[in-house]
């Protein structure tokens, strides 16, 4: 990640370089004294739409400022095609930090919703923009695993049903689903197979769900 605090000092630094207050500094970026000061501080960093603005003033590279080189960073800001592949995980963990929501997701569909992409950055999004993307990636027929992390318990519930009622494998949701949804799947599973059916399910049930298909399974050999 980005050294807030260092990046606050090289910025105060060039700052008294070229010989300008925060208040003259803040006046030619258009933002206030208090966002300047909060950056020279530590407390906060340059939005990125500011950092090609800011180093132009100061006279200096946006590597200058931000203390090294970041790809994703400098194609995102050159509007440039970007490459994923060309990405390592540090850079895309470092630039999604300091990136608006818009551009994060323009990064995830540039890269066809590549995994390596959703994983890094999905953190960094809100629950709405993850719901939107989800759907989106549903539509295209793409996997939508790593996305349940990140989404609210109904809407897991509604991914499955719609999967169960496609008739398609809902064993990679099981870590996700509601306890009492495990329950009636094992159970529906062990009616048709017994224990071995239901066995996927056991390592995410409660220990008196296990004992009720223990004792189902005794009962059924007795």
């Amino acid at each position: 990640m980005f050294d807030t605090v260092q990046i606050g000092r090289r910025i105060a630094e060039l700052r008294k370089k070229n010989d300008m207050t925060q208040f003259e500094l803040a006046d030619k970026l258009s933002i206030s004294f208090q966002a300047v000061s909060n950056w020279e501080r530590g407390n906060s960093m340059p939005d990125i739409s500011k950092l090609p603005e800011l180093a132009e003033i100061l006279g200096v590279s946006i590597d200058e400022i931000l203390g090294k080189t970041n790809t994703v960073l400098s194609d995102v800001i050159n509007e440039n095609t970007l490459n994923e592949k060309e990405y390592s995980k540090d850079d895309i963990i470092d630039a999604a930090a300091i990136m608006k929501p818009s551009q994060i997701e323009n990064m995830i569909v540039s890269s066809n919703y590549n995994p390596k992409v959703l994983n890094t950055v999905l953190p960094f999004l809100e629950e709405a923009h993850i719901e939107r993307l989800a759907g989106v990636a549903l539509g295209m027929g793409k996997s939508i695993s790593v996305f349940l992390p990140f989404l609210n318990q109904e809407k897991i519930e509604n991914l499955f049903l719609y999967y169960q009622n496609k008739g398609e494998s809902t064993n990679f949701m099981i870590p996700f689903l509601k306890e009492e949804t495990v329950r009636e799947l094992a159970l529906t599973a062990f009616q048709k197979g017994g224990i071995e059916s239901a066995a996927p399910y056991l390592q995410f049930m409660n220990e008196s769900d296990i004992l009720e298909l223990i004792k189902l399974t005794s009962d059924k050999e007795a």
